[in-house]
């Protein structure tokens, strides 16, 4: 089942399909790391018994976006940081392509793990396989582009931003495009100016977490404000919910798509891609597409029936706190306390013994001593202070290698 696409300077264009007030469809999926059994399946051209039919539903959309969660690489030369360094063989984009995907988002903290040399590698074998990327660069300049595609005689513009953690652009440094919402509003306003709809792809959020935080929702409805088409999120390895907010979907989070990793939750196996239609200046509907993933085996399953609708009844849960700013608010203070002793034995570089006292709360009154953490949420808290500490750790770490 082929599109029957004709590629060429950043323009897709689907053969017979001329009529410009024609609706488009547009798939977007979370993470896509295919590393794992699934690199092994991949290598072994193993596609159909990985994609279960879903390559279908891909191929059929006019549009299909997935995020590319590493480097496709050969380069054994990972980056120093924190959390895995994740990369996948080059060859793996024969299963990126079988899977029907026009375009791959890259702006993510997983696309530098082997530095630049995975960097460019990813670049090849995507130009090489006639994939759009987008969300990366050589430098902050170019990272920051947005992807401009035109499908049925119609103007599409994809940007992504990412949270900022190791893979960042700088102005002579490769990377991604930071999340920043000064600079993200010039980028968004240039986009619409060149485009019918412009999508706004954002990877970030708290892992493991299946709900926005406050700050989150203000950024993502913010970007709503500027006029985009949809919003679009993916990191925490979760599924969210999501919101219309100004007449502009925004979907939180979609969970991973396919991200083979053993001994993880259940929520780890579980996602959605969704289906926009656009048709004049707007989308018109959209439908979500639920799945289990890597869970017993290497593939993706639809979910259907009972399954589907236990799904989407969770979903439309979470989409409902979303809409509420005080339960919203609670289910963040309530996940941030369960944070507590990781976040607090990292900022106050706390011993093996030390953090086991804050397991206990009139003994961890000896460590959390009230005039030692005023300061430091001043720091952390004012915009001035957090700029040099931010400067002052990036310098010292250099100097320190």
């Amino acid at each position: 089942m082929n599109k029957n696409l004709n590629i060429s300077e950043g323009s897709l264009n689907k053969a017979n399909l001329l009529d410009t007030q024609e609706k488009i469809s547009i798939l977007i999926t979370g993470d896509f790391c295919p590393h794992k059994r699934i690199e092994t399946a991949f290598l072994n051209k193993e596609f159909e018994k990985v994609y279960n039919g879903f390559e279908n539903i891909a191929k059929s959309c006019d549009l299909a976006i997935t995020n590319l969660e590493c480097p496709l690489t050969l380069s054994n030369n990972p980056i120093e940081k924190t959390g895995p360094n994740l990369k996948s063989h080059p060859d793996c984009i024969n299963g990126i392509k079988f899977g029907g995907f026009d375009v791959v988002t890259l702006a993510n903290n997983h696309i530098m793990d082997y530095g630049e040399q995975g960097l460019y590698d990813t670049i090849n074998v995507c130009k090489k396989s006639d994939i759009h990327y987008v969300g990366i660069g050589k430098n902050i300049d170019e990272a920051s582009k947005p992807l401009y595609i035109t499908v049925k005689g119609r103007k599409i513009a994809i940007i992504i931003f990412c949270e900022n953690e190791w893979s960042i652009a700088g102005k002579n440094k490769a990377g991604a495009n930071p999340l920043n919402p000064v600079k993200n509003y010039y980028q968004i306003k240039e986009a619409k100016e060149n485009t019918d709809f412009v999508l706004v792809i954002v990877h970030g959020g708290n892992e493991q977490y299946e709900y926005p935080s406050p700050r989150m929702v203000e950024t993502y409805r913010f970007f709503a404000d500027l006029g985009v088409t949809a919003i679009i999120g993916h990191h925490p390895h979760c599924a969210s919910g999501y919101e219309i907010y100004n007449n502009v979907p925004i979907f939180y989070s979609l969970g991973n798509f396919i991200f083979d990793w053993e001994n993880r939750e259940d929520a780890w196996h579980e996602g959605y891609c969704v289906k926009i239609n656009i048709d004049k200046d707007s989308v018109t509907n959209f439908s979500l597409i639920p799945y289990n993933q890597c869970k017993t085996k290497a593939e993706l399953k639809i979910l259907e029936n009972t399954e589907k609708e236990k799904f989407i009844d969770k979903i439309e849960k979470i989409s409902k706190v979303i809409t509420e700013s005080e339960l919203l608010k609670d289910k963040w203070v309530k996940f941030s306390e369960q944070r507590k002793r990781g976040y607090l034995s990292s900022i106050l570089l706390l011993g093996k013994f030390r953090k086991q006292l804050l397991k206990n709360k009139k003994l961890s009154r000896l460590v959390l001593k009230r005039k030692r953490l005023m300061p430091l949420l001043n720091l952390i808290r004012c915009e001035a202070h957090r700029d040099c500490i931010i400067d002052i750790l990036t310098i010292y770490l250099k100097e320190e290698k």
